[in-house]
């Protein structure tokens, strides 16, 4: 079981469920969303997450792949907390900065990589896709 909550704690959650993958996203909009260079998410089966409070929800269509992504975050504090792609509702991906313990998190692939930051190069223990993975 993992929990996590925004940064001013009006919005919370858990989940009980080993996650699918962890992987680093560098596409614009995670970066935007996030404010850095990457977005580290932990992506998990929706069923298993429980949220507690109501997250706003901004949707946002990828410029390159075309993709609906809705980007919640909590309305007070601003933390962007979870993304849900439309295209695999299935899954919730958890931003990994919200999570109250981030002890064992290792991402195993990266997503994008040809929008990373020049100074952020490549990991041999990660599989980079240029774009979406495949």
């Amino acid at each position: 079981m993992r929990t996590g909550h925004c940064l001013c704690g009006a919005i919370s959650y858990s989940y009980d469920a080993e996650p699918v993958i962890e992987v680093l996203c560098h596409c614009d909009d995670c970066q935007r969303h996030t404010g850095s260079a990457f977005s580290e998410n932990v992506l998990v089966p929706q069923d298993s997450v429980r949220i507690n409070g109501i997250p706003k929800v901004h949707n946002t269509v990828g410029a390159e792949n075309g993709q609906v992504r809705d980007r919640m975050f909590c309305g007070d504090c601003g933390t962007p907390i979870f993304t849900v792609m439309r295209e695999r509702p299935e899954i919730i991906i958890v931003k990994a900065g919200t999570l109250d313990d981030r002890t064992g998190l290792k991402p195993t692939a990266e997503v994008w990589g040809r929008r990373a930051q020049e100074w952020f190069g490549p990991d041999p223990s990660r599989v980079r896709f240029e774009g979406d993975a495949e």
